[in-house]
């Protein structure tokens, strides 16, 4: 219940609020538009996410009626989310639009300057559609949960709502605040690119491999000779379930060797490349006349 309010609820609007201010730092839409869209997902995610919160009430000794309201409006959840892919796939064309915008106003050398991060930005709607969205509605209705609780199914949503939600708004927060610090020539748009695919592709494998399959199997197992069956030893070791196990590991090494290892190296090498720090012009005066009094 606590994971699933601060996740649900509140880390919703932090993800749009984030979100939106970088669309206006980079020049995609205007304050006023980001503050509207982070109104109206405030009330979405806030309506919707606190009673949703009651679908967690299985375990706790809750009525009937409080796990069903739980369950319709954790269900209701899904529109915000749907809402937030549309309006991915509207702003994946803006940096387009912006360019072409501009190519048509004189400034024919206009290059959006922020595609590699604003691929992130995309990723973070797309697994929030997917990951917390669809993996997270099948299991939410009680009558799955009954069964589900405790198996890969929750293992499943947990992995893609937190790194292809979280873990990719975090991504873009670093690499944004990168790109304004690092030297225009230290740049890799190349390689960033291949770490962002590396790194949700290899996640979404480790979902579509393993984590999917091994929750549906244990489910399965579930239904026909109980929760403790499901995780007993024998289950766990057995032909069936350490082949999705071993076959984890192909998504896995994508992430860690074409994403994780290459992302760091690229941070941490490029820690001589840094822009001068500037002062602005009042603070440099200052400075100057501060100086200045104490040699006199």
């Amino acid at each position: 219940m606590v994971v699933h309010m601060w996740a649900e609820a509140f880390f919703e609007v932090f993800t749009t609020v984030l979100i939106g201010y970088f669309m206006v730092m980079m020049g995609l839409v205007s304050r006023q538009a980001a503050i509207r869209v982070i109104y109206l997902a405030s009330l979405l995610f806030l309506g919707s996410g606190l009673l949703g919160i009651s679908h967690n009430f299985y375990w706790n000794a809750k009525p009937v009626g409080t796990m069903a309201l739980g369950a319709v409006f954790s269900t209701l959840q899904v529109i915000p989310l749907i809402l937030l892919t549309l309006e991915a796939w509207r702003f994946s064309k803006l940096p387009k639009v912006l360019e072409r915008t501009n190519g048509k106003n004189g400034d024919r050398n206009y290059q959006f300057g922020f595609s590699e991060v604003f691929l992130f930005l995309v990723a973070v709607n797309f697994w929030n559609f997917f990951g917390a969205g669809v993996l997270g509605f099948i299991i939410n209705l009680p009558i799955a949960n009954y069964y589900e609780h405790g198996t890969y199914l929750t293992v499943n949503h947990g992995h893609a709502a937190l790194m292809g939600v979280y873990g990719n708004l975090a991504l873009a927060a670093v690499l944004f605040c990168c790109q304004l610090l690092f030297k225009p020539d230290a740049w890799r748009p190349r390689l960033i690119r291949a770490i962002f695919w590396s790194i949700n592709i290899g996640l979404l494998l480790m979902v579509l491999l393993d984590l999917f399959p091994a929750g549906i199997l244990q489910f399965k197992i579930v239904t026909e000779h109980g929760l403790w069956f499901a995780r007993s030893s024998s289950f766990i070791e057995s032909n069936s379930f350490q082949t999705l196990t071993w076959l984890r590991i192909i998504g896995g090494s994508l992430f860690t060797v074409g994403g994780v290892i290459p992302l760091v190296w690229f941070i941490v090498s490029r820690k001589r490349d840094l822009k001068e720090r500037r002062l602005p012009v009042n603070v440099a005066r200052n400075n100057e006349e501060f100086a200045g009094s104490l040699v006199q």
